[in-house]
């Protein structure tokens, strides 16, 4: 059963309106700063041109093949990438996993674009389960569909290894 009961719909539903009050609360404050500092480095038609930074939302789904079962989850989240070259980024994750999880994970991002529109991280992390953290290392893999100057969707898959298992996210920015 996805929700076992009313209070844990609640409860779900309080963690995602924190998540996504927590988000908007940085786009907000972060956003007016990031767009003028891009605004002072000018395109060049003859480069290829990437934003500095670049801050997304997600959602997605969560799925693990444990011991334990199979568990499935929602999940909504944002990061945050700085480029330091074409190469090059560094950054951070936030994200919330509900469903048969209800856990919380973090961590740092380090970023690879090594060809076009192609992204790989390896993240250092923290995941939160019912009141224990568990280390968490991450990799994956995303692609970025350009629909504009600024706007781009990106679907992203990774894989999360914490205490010996492996769980599969799939998101979309």
């Amino acid at each position: 059963m996805f929700f076992k009961s009313f209070k844990n719909v609640r409860l779900h539903l309080g963690a995602v309106r924190k998540a996504a009050l927590f988000g908007a609360l940085v786009v907000i404050f972060t956003a007016p700063h990031l767009f003028a500092a891009e605004q002072t480095h000018p395109i060049h038609e003859d480069s290829e041109h990437y934003h500095r930074n670049n801050i997304g939302f997600f959602f997605g789904n969560t799925y693990e093949d444990s011991h334990h079962g199979s568990e499935n989850g929602f999940t909504v989240g944002f990061n945050y990438e700085r480029r330091l070259s074409k190469l090059l980024g560094i950054g951070g994750f936030y994200e919330y996993a509900g469903g048969d999880f209800d856990k919380w994970s973090i961590g740092v991002l380090l970023f690879f674009h090594p060809y076009k529109a192609w992204r790989f991280q390896l993240a250092p992390g923290l995941e939160h389960r019912e009141s224990d953290d568990e280390f968490l290392f991450r990799i994956g893999a995303a692609y970025d569909f350009q629909l504009s100057e600024r706007w781009a969707i990106v679907p992203e898959a990774n894989v999360d290894f914490v205490d010996g298992e492996e769980a599969l996210y799939l998101a979309l920015h």
